[in-house]
């Protein structure tokens, strides 16, 4: 489903395995728009809850946030990468996803233990471009 997927472009997913922590995100599709988006699909995707939770390394780096965002979204190739000062911005066109050809960009917080953002995707679709705007909040919730 599309909300599992823009959850998982916050953080790596991976096999569970001892030392690993659990990722639990949380949070909310805030607008969908786009040509041919019908108000039934909107209604849907907006009272969906993002839940998700992953198994990953406590502090994940950049490689491994770059494995999440082309997991999630297919093959990615980046304009802008950075985590700086408990900053995390990324922007990102990537192909092969499981929902199409999207243009990904992740604004947030990150303190090694939770982080805090908003993502916008842009999907390509037979009847134009649809935007997806979420926000999100992702803590470590145990180990796995």
């Amino acid at each position: 489903m599309l909300v599992t997927i823009l959850a998982a472009a916050v953080l790596p997913a991976g096999a569970h395995a001892a030392g690993k922590s659990l990722w639990t995100t949380t949070g909310a599709i805030v607008s969908v728009n786009g040509p041919g988006v019908d108000a039934a699909t909107k209604k849907l995707l907006i009272s969906t809850p993002i839940n998700h939770s992953v198994c990953a390394i406590k502090a994940p780096g950049d490689s491994e946030v770059k494995a999440a965002i082309g997991a999630a979204f297919g093959t990615c190739k980046y304009s802008r990468f950075t985590v700086r000062l408990g900053r995390v911005e990324a922007a990102a066109k990537c192909t092969g996803g499981s929902y199409g050809d999207a243009s990904i960009a992740f604004v947030g917080t990150y303190n090694g233990t939770f982080y805090k953002g908003s993502n916008t995707s842009v999907f390509k679709t037979k009847t134009g471009d649809m935007t997806v705007r979420s926000n999100v909040n992702g803590r470590i919730t145990g180990t796995c």
